[in-house]
């Protein structure tokens, strides 16, 4: 067994590249479409990520993206741990500790003081992550309303929302911007976040929502748009006194189903409204951020990332969760 890095796989093992891909029911990848990415500010380390290959199959990945983290102290890179795929009929080698083994050398190497990784508490792969070193640092809240009738416009003189298209991707990324100002944790996304998503077909336009506000956009959400459930997972507005007018927004379009918040911060950021509108809030979910550190880290590390998560300055959505 060899392990490579991503970007120097030979072109002949693309297809076994992209069918261990596709047995966990993703979108293949192919180098093409990662070195597209990488042109459109897609933060991916330069190697992209390791695998497992054994004669003419490809058996494991792990891919690396390099994030933003920021604390009281300041921001830092962190290594973004992802996609970490296992071919069905080549688990139980431990083929994906030999993998992150690797990784997390590359990436001391590299300067990189902690690694990072979203995982779910119910999945067998928690206790794996757990066996080498990280830990539960932080799960999403969640809020929940109701099917309910339709409801009337309860929007403000002058202020209106508008889907999303393409071209509303630096507005996008500017609200994101100014909104996450000051704040801790996944506060400084790469530049280009929404434009490449939408150009690689990672996220869909049409699932953004602008808040507009005599002519200018001052917020937006986005989610998805289902039979049974209108889901929210990425949500913010420049002006706070505006979150009660960005939640009427979200229930002018449930039209009789359920409502969900999940996986965004604005469920903290509006607590209080949403309690007093009706929804069943959580404090978490079984989604799960752990973090590691690379280097022999002091307790003060661990207490760090605690209070920064538990700060309510902390910001994090569905677009953060790598």
């Amino acid at each position: 067994m060899r392990i490579l890095a991503i970007g120097d796989l030979p072109e002949e093992l693309a297809a076994s590249w992209g069918s261990l891909v596709w047995s966990d029911r993703d979108p293949p990848f192919d180098p093409a479409l990662l070195r597209r990415a990488v042109r459109l500010g897609v933060p991916l380390a330069e190697y992209l990520g390791v695998v497992a290959v054994e004669g003419p199959d490809v058996l494991a990945q792990v891919m690396v993206g390099h994030h933003r983290w920021t604390t009281a102290h300041g921001t830092e890179e962190v290594a973004g741990i992802e996609n970490v795929v296992t071919r069905p009929d080549a688990t139980h080698r431990h083929l994906a500790t030999r993998l992150l083994a690797e990784v997390h050398r590359r990436e001391v190497e590299t300067g990189h003081r902690l690694a990072m990784l979203w995982t779910r508490r119910s999945w067998g792969a928690h206790r794996l992550y757990e066996h080498l070193g990280y830990r539960d640092i932080y799960s999403p809240p969640t809020a929940l309303l109701p099917p309910g009738p339709t409801e009337r416009n309860r929007l403000p003189a002058g202020v209106r929302v508008r889907p999303a298209r393409a071209s509303d991707a630096p507005v996008l990324e500017g609200l994101l911007r100014r909104a996450s100002r000051g704040r801790l944790g996944f506060a400084h996304r790469f530049p280009t976040a929404f434009e490449a998503r939408f150009r690689l077909g990672w996220r869909a336009a049409r699932d953004h929502h602008l808040l507009v506000r005599d002519g200018t956009p001052v917020g937006y959400f986005a989610g998805g748009d289902g039979r049974r459930l209108v889901e929210v997972n990425e949500g913010m507005v420049l002006d706070r006194a505006l979150v009660p007018t960005l939640i009427d927004a979200m229930r002018a379009q449930r039209r009789h189903r359920w409502l969900g918040l999940g996986s965004t911060t604005l469920v903290n950021d509006a607590r209080v409204p949403l309690r007093e509108g009706g929804f069943v809030l959580a404090r978490n979910s079984h989604a799960t951020l752990m973090a590691k550190p690379l280097i022999r880290a002091p307790a003060a590390t661990w207490t760090e990332l605690r209070r920064t998560v538990e700060d309510a300055r902390f910001v994090c959505h569905r677009g953060d969760m790598f």
